[in-house]
């Protein structure tokens, strides 16, 4: 099964024993699955990212950068207060994890692009023949390898209207490190049809009018989905959660530093609200539970 591969950046204090974690920002990024080209992008933005974060809170707190591998150990030590009072995580890994989560957070915020909730759309090739969700058997489904929410909703559809996960009826998934490379590919005919959020879809339209011609939505979900989720541990001091949410609120460093958030397909830090997230888990459960239901048919 493919791993979660995420880039995460995870707000944490390496000693535990000496108060770090009330005194000091360390961003880890999850880069595992990702080529080497990729990596080196990855470490040299967001090592910019900690120089700018210090310098936005006048070195007050240490923020350094640790590279990482293991995804499930570093939520347990996150939920356990161990190294980390904070983190950032694709929202596939938060839904793995999100009641555990809930129970030890109590701030949570999102980096993300300029509306509140983000649709996620199914484009297809236009040669493709793909009227449907049913056309998409013995197809190539071009997938983004950083984010399984895309192919969590693509089998959520195909669950709920043929009763097979998508594995089952596609002729090849072919990975795609970026966004923007699902629609490019699909316009050079590498592919038949892709999952990509529909805010991203448009940029590229605007872009590149011309890829309209070859390229459109077949399917639209509901506005539910979030780029990326963080949370601050509830044990996090009210001294390292304000001076966070100071400068999500004045706007301060998504304006000076917008360039470099750009560079990881977001456009801005903003705060969320646990309700904020409610239809988005619903429909994470209605998927765990129709995917349950159709495996027990099968046997």
């Amino acid at each position: 099964m493919k791993r979660c591969i995420s880039l995460y950046f995870i707000l944490i204090t390496l000693l535990y024993g000496d108060n770090h974690l009330d005194k000091n920002y360390e961003f880890a990024v999850n880069i595992g699955e990702y080529n080497k080209i990729n990596q080196n992008k990855i470490k040299s933005i967001v090592s910019r990212i900690s120089k700018t974060f210090a310098n936005r809170f006048d070195n007050k707190y240490g923020v350094n950068v640790t590279f990482i591998d293991n995804v499930d150990e570093v939520v347990d030590e996150y939920i356990r207060y161990k190294k980390y009072n904070s983190l950032v995580i694709y929202s596939s890994s938060y839904l793995k994890y999100m009641d555990k989560l809930k129970e030890v957070s109590k701030y949570f915020f999102t980096f993300d692009n300029n509306i509140d909730f983000q649709r996620y759309v199914l484009v297809v090739n236009n040669s493709s023949n793909i009227k449907s969700i049913k056309d998409i058997k013995n197809k190539k489904f071009l997938s983004f390898s950083s984010n399984d929410n895309y192919s969590d909703w693509l089998d959520y559809l195909t669950l709920k209207e043929l009763n097979k996960s998508y594995k089952k009826l596609i002729k090849e998934e072919i990975n795609v490190e970026k966004d923007a490379g699902l629609v490019l590919k699909l316009f050079f005919d590498k592919g038949d049809f892709a999952v990509i959020r529909k805010s991203s879809y448009k940029d590229l339209v605007l872009l590149n009018p011309s890829i309209e011609k070859k390229v459109s939505i077949l399917i639209e979900s509901e506005p539910i989905f979030f780029y990326g989720i963080g949370l601050f541990h509830k044990n996090t001091s009210e001294e390292i959660i304000n001076g966070f949410d100071g400068i999500v609120i004045d706007g301060s460093f998504n304006g000076e530093y917008n360039h470099l958030i750009k560079m990881l397909d977001s456009t801005k830090i903003k705060r969320i609200f646990p309700k904020d997230l409610e239809k988005l888990e619903t429909f994470y459960k209605k998927y765990v539970n129709l995917k349950r239901k159709v495996d027990v048919q099968a046997k």
